[in-house]
């Protein structure tokens, strides 16, 4: 997907015409990550109304699909000037905020979102040492998303435990379906998988300190992890056709019913067709060991001061009306995702009460394998889980694989 200049098009007579204030108007550049056209139509409303009640700012919107602005958003801190920036929790703003490459909000911009009603928890999983580098904008749970009519035609009820799961997976093959399915060409699908099997058999602490590096893929823990995954590929549970797409790729399939199930986080639910969209249900990870705390991934997204941005006022500005007008409700009512501020609106669907009721039961809460784990780990991990998914799903050479390339 094409970068798009939203600046550009105005001047060119866009009906967004955000450039229309006089040429000493305060500038806003702003980096978007857009991961679906309901979002992206979403986050354009919103900086129209701010538009409109800000005519003294001049807005650049920069969108960036997902894969790109990942990849590159390290390099455009180090060389662009953005006043505020899609990203996420966890290592990955850790890292970035070490690098000098953010600007930390003030006490008083802290005080404002606690004020509004953001949740204390989020605003602190952007605090690194003694500052908040991070605005919290949506959070939401992982979990299986399944056809309730093919379930409900074949007797299958969400499974709550490892071996109704591992039914379910027998019945529809035995229909026919395959399972699952994922698209792991970007990887992170299959991270997915691996954070969810290591939470429920070795528990979040040995699982945090494997991504921070303080463990070994080599361990005999992690092997089992491996063993489990690989049981379930060489069963042929998961859609060999759709393992090296993209993670959206793999929709169609569940929509036409030649899935039974998928593992993915809550954001998935925006791209539903309407007319489906009440046939999806969703559940959490289940549970392997009867003694074993339900952990649950909360991947959380945050809007971030870069370091380099010239515009501290308008940033300020944008910022306050975010919180003030309850924007951040509206944009996770549309991506179908959680809001870290509440009260919930009235308007609180299936899949966010989903989350909701998930994330609070969880015993505890990672934010995901690449946003959890120091970048030299990632890419080594995502080379390993590739090597992994392919026959003959060998676990010794994919973890050797892992601990090779992150001594590298």
């Amino acid at each position: 997907m094409q970068t798009y200049r939203w600046l550009a098009r105005a001047i060119a007579g866009c009906a967004l015409s955000w450039c229309a204030a006089a040429t000493h108007a305060e500038r806003l550049v702003i980096d978007y990550m857009i991961s679906s056209g309901q979002q992206r139509t979403a986050w354009v409303g919103i900086l129209n109304r701010f538009a409109a009640a800000n005519p003294d700012i001049q807005i650049v919107n920069n969108e960036y699909a997902q894969e790109q602005y990942k990849r590159d958003f390290i390099a455009r801190l180090e060389k662009e000037k953005v006043d505020i920036a899609f990203w996420f929790a966890g290592e990955r703003l850790r890292d970035a905020a070490e690098r000098k490459l953010l600007a930390p909000l003030d006490a008083s911009q802290v005080d404002a979102m606690l004020k509004a009603g953001f949740a204390p928890n989020t605003i602190e999983a952007s605090r690194i040492g003694t500052q908040v580098y991070g605005v919290p904008l949506s959070y939401y749970a992982w979990g299986f998303f399944y056809r309730k009519s093919v379930f409900e035609t074949l007797g299958i009820r969400p499974p709550a435990t490892w071996a109704e799961f591992l039914q379910a997976c027998d019945r529809l093959k035995a229909a026919k379906i395959a399972p699952m399915a994922f698209g792991a060409k970007s990887a992170w699908p299959a991270a997915g998988w691996f954070d969810y099997l290591n939470l429920r058999l070795n528990g979040i602490e040995f699982h945090r300190r494997l991504l921070r590096g303080e463990e070994s893929f080599r361990d005999a823990r992690v092997r089992r992890v491996f063993d489990e995954w690989r049981q379930l590929l060489a069963k042929g549970y998961f859609l060999s056709e759709t393992m090296h797409n993209e993670w959206d790729d793999v929709l169609p399939y569940l929509y036409r019913g030649r899935i039974g199930m998928t593992l993915m986080g809550g954001f998935m639910a925006s791209k539903f067709p309407p007319a489906l969209a009440s046939d999806i249900g969703f559940f959490p990870f289940p549970r392997m060991l009867p003694d074993m705390p339900m952990y649950e991934e909360a991947p959380l997204d945050v809007l971030v001061l870069p370091a380099r941005g010239e515009n501290r006022r308008a940033a300020r500005r944008f910022v306050q009306f975010l919180v003030d007008q309850g924007i951040v409700r509206e944009i996770n009512d549309v991506r179908h995702t959680v809001s870290p501020q509440k009260p919930l609106t009235a308007s609180e669907d299936a899949m966010q009460s989903a989350s909701v009721r998930i994330l609070d039961g969880a015993a505890g809460l990672t934010y995901f394998f690449d946003r959890d784990a120091k970048a030299p780990l990632v890419r080594a991990a995502f080379e390993g889980f590739r090597a992994f998914l392919k026959p003959p799903h060998d676990a010794d050479a994919a973890t050797r694989l892992i601990e090779e390339l992150a001594r590298h």
